[in-house]
C-alpha cells in the first residue's frame, strides 16, 4: 500500500490514528483530526456553541492535517444540465509546509469532445493565510501565476471548478459569523460559520458576500461549503458524499460541486490513494524549482 520508486524520499510510513480529510475539491487538502477541537464537549444534537468556541474550532480545523504526504488518483465527472457527462482523469500530490497545505494537480483530457484540448493541465496550489497558485496548460510550457479574476475562471472549458475552489482561502478569513447548528444529510449535525471576505479582496470584488462553512459537530470535519452572493443567494455548493479509510486514515472519496446559476455539477471521485508518504519537497517549490511530476502508480483497492 505505498508508491514504489517514484520519489527520492519515499517511505512506507503507516500512521495508526484516524484522520478525516477533505479535499476542497481537487484541492487544498484540509483534514480534521478524529477528536473534538476543545475540552468543551457538546453532546450529539442541535446544541449551539458561542462565537468564542466557534473561533477555537475554526483555528483547530486550520491546523489539522493527515499524517504524512499523499497521492490521489481521481476522476472528475462533469455533468452539464443540458449535455452529456464528460470525464477527466487526474492525479494530485499533497504535502504541508510552514504556510499550510500545498498541492500539485495534473488533469488529463479524459473523454472530452473531439477537437478539444488534449494536453494535461497542471496546477500548483499553496493554501494558507497567504494563498498562491501557478498553472500551465502543457508540459512544454512554464508555470505562470494565477491571480485576480483568473482565480475564478474554470480550470478547463465548461468545468465548474476554479483555482478559488482549490485554494479555499475563506478557511483563513479572520472575520466570521457563527450561524448555529444544522443537519447535513439525514443525521449529521454540523456547526455553520459564515466567513466574511476581507475588504478590498478579489473575492469581494467578485461579488461574494460570504462563504458558509459547515463543520461536523463531533469530528470538526468539513462537510459542506456554500458561496453566497451579494443578493443572499447561493452561488455554488460543494458537499462531501462519502469517505474512505486508507492505511488507517480517513480521506474524502467523493465530493460534488454544484453551480446554481447553470445547474451544472462536477463530481470528484478518488479511485486510488496512498497516504503516509514522504514526497520530494521540490515537487511543490515553484518558481524556485520546476520539477516534473512523476508518473503515479498508486497501489490500493478501488472499492
Amino acid at each position: 500500500m505505498y508508491l514504489k520508486n517514484l520519489y527520492p524520499k519515499s517511505s512506507s510510513l503507516r500512521p495508526t490514528h484516524c484522520v478525516f480529510a477533505v479535499v476542497g475539491l481537487f484541492f487544498a487538502l484540509l483534514p480534521s483530526n478524529a477528536q473534538r477541537p476543545s475540552s468543551n464537549v457538546v453532546k450529539p444534537g442541535m446544541e449551539r456553541i458561542d462565537q468564542e468556541e466557534g473561533g477555537r474550532r475554526l483555528e483547530a480545523f486550520r491546523q489539522q492535517r493527515l499524517q504524512g504526504d499523499y497521492v490521489f488518483e481521481f476522476q472528475l465527472e462533469h455533468k452539464p444540465r443540458r449535455a452529456r457527462t464528460v470525464r477527466y482523469d487526474g492525479i494530485m500530490w499533497g504535502s504541508w509546509n510552514e504556510q499550510g497545505a500545498v498541492t500539485r494537480f495534473k488533469i488529463l483530457p479524459g473523454d472530452a469532445e473531439e477537437g478539444a484540448a488534449t494536453a494535461p493541465v497542471e496546477i500548483i496550489v499553496q493554501n494558507g493565510p497567504k494563498p498562491s497558485a501557478w498553472m500551465r496548460n502543457d508540459d512544454s510550457e512554464e508555470f505562470s501565476p494565477v491571480e485576480g479574476e483568473a482565480l475564478f475562471e474554470p480550470l478547463l472549458p465548461g468545468l465548474v471548478y476554479s483555482v478559488f475552489d482549490l485554494q479555499m482561502p475563506f478557511i483563513y478569513w479572520e472575520e466570521f459569523i457563527y450561524q448555529g447548528p444544522s443537519l447535513v444529510g439525514a443525521s449529521r449535525v454540523a456547526q455553520e460559520f459564515l466567513m466574511i471576505p476581507p475588504e478590498g479582496s478579489e473575492s469581494e470584488r467578485q461579488g461574494i458576500k460570504g462563504v458558509r462553512v459547515s463543520l461536523d459537530d463531533t469530528y470538526n470535519a468539513l462537510w459542506r461549503v456554500e458561496v453566497i452572493d451579494e443578493d443572499e443567494t447561493v452561488r455554488s455548493k460543494f458537499a462531501v458524499e462519502s469517505i474512505k479509510k486508507v492505511q488507517e486514515q480517513y480521506i474524502v472519496k467523493r465530493i460534488t460541486l454544484i453551480d446554481y446559476p447553470s445547474e451544472d455539477r462536477t463530481t470528484f471521485n478518488v479511485v486510488d490513494a496512498s497516504v503516509g508518504l514522504r514526497l520530494d519537497e521540490k515537487l511543490f517549490d515553484f518558481p524556485e524549482e520546476d520539477v516534473e511530476a512523476p508518473a503515479s502508480s498508486v497501489c490500493c483497492d478501488r472499492k
